[in-house]
């Protein structure tokens, strides 16, 4: 029998995979409940593989060369671009989430009350607005049902976000 390459956790949300002869592999779950791989090769080369839920075959994949792969990282980590009002909004709230979501045609939530759908008490999220169309809805009520195309802002812990959107958005994928 072959021994199975390590695997082991490098944060809390991702993992990796030696591959023998290759490099390695690097998944990580997405919000949205697909997953997203990343496969460096030793020369340098980055595969990227977007999964749906339970797997299958990839629904984008691109191939980035080392330079390519490091300026995207960058990108990503906001060394580029880094709106002003996320550092206020940091250091005024500290670990406290603020975003926002846009409900599809076939989300969960489309034609539901916030009520029922009991959003604080099944994802300890708060619907804090409600944008529909150029209407904003601050504070909805329970009663409020959302609509497709709703932009839900959304407030709570960072590590709670997943499981909202789940509940809310839906998997699409």
């Amino acid at each position: 029998m072959t021994p199975q390459p390590d695997r082991r956790l490098l944060q809390a949300d991702v993992v990796e995979q030696l591959l023998p002869g290759i490099g390695a592999r690097y998944e990580l779950e997405a919000i949205e409940g697909g997953t997203v791989v990343v496969v460096v090769h030793h020369s340098g080369r980055r595969d990227v593989y977007v999964l749906p839920r339970g797997g299958g075959e990839p629904r984008a994949s691109l191939t980035l060369t080392d330079a390519q792969a490091r300026t995207m990282g960058a990108v990503l980590a906001g060394a580029y671009f880094r709106p002003a009002v996320v550092e206020d909004i940091e250091a005024v709230v500290g670990g406290l989430l603020i975003d926002w979501v846009t409900l599809l045609d076939d989300s969960p939530a489309v034609g539901r009350s916030i009520a029922d759908l009991e959003i604080r008490r099944r994802t300890k999220m708060t619907v804090a607005a409600i944008l529909r169309g150029s209407d904003p809805i601050i504070a909805p009520e329970p009663t409020e049902v959302l609509r497709a195309g709703d932009r839900l802002v959304v407030v709570g812990r960072q590590e709670d976000l997943g499981a909202f959107v789940r509940h809310v958005v839906g998997g699409h994928g």
